[in-house]
């Protein structure tokens, strides 16, 4: 299973949604490497729900420059646009190994699967 998914959210222009599909954090990754492939210039949206579950930092917003994570840029958000809820919630309705194979409760990966 890869780390990480990467889709593009297509009614918000350079927008891109990274879901983790591990433990780790796709944030390190992309800080480590200094590079993002799939983004010169806008935004990632990271949905860490494998890692911090159904809290508030769940997701994560960083802006993208010449393919380089803006440190600077890191910020939880709690006002996540509708699409991007939408195709979070589609993802690990169609991927419920990702959910089932984490270490969050049962409780919430019956809302994230079923929900």
């Amino acid at each position: 299973m890869e780390k990480y998914s990467v889709l593009k959210v297509d009614s918000l222009q350079n927008y891109f949604l990274v879901i983790a599909n591990t433990y780790e954090n796709p944030i390190n990754d992309f800080l480590y490497d200094g590079y993002i492939p799939f983004l010169e210039n806008g935004n990632v949206i990271f949905d860490l729900v494998v890692i911090n579950g159904i809290n508030f930092n769940r997701f994560i917003q960083v802006t993208i420059e010449n393919h380089k994570l803006q440190v600077n840029t890191i910020k939880v958000i709690s006002d996540v646009p509708t699409s991007i809820l939408d195709m979070s919630a589609k993802y690990f309705k169609n991927h419920k190994e990702v959910i089932q194979q984490s270490i969050l409760p049962s409780a919430s990966k019956y809302l994230l699967t079923n929900a």
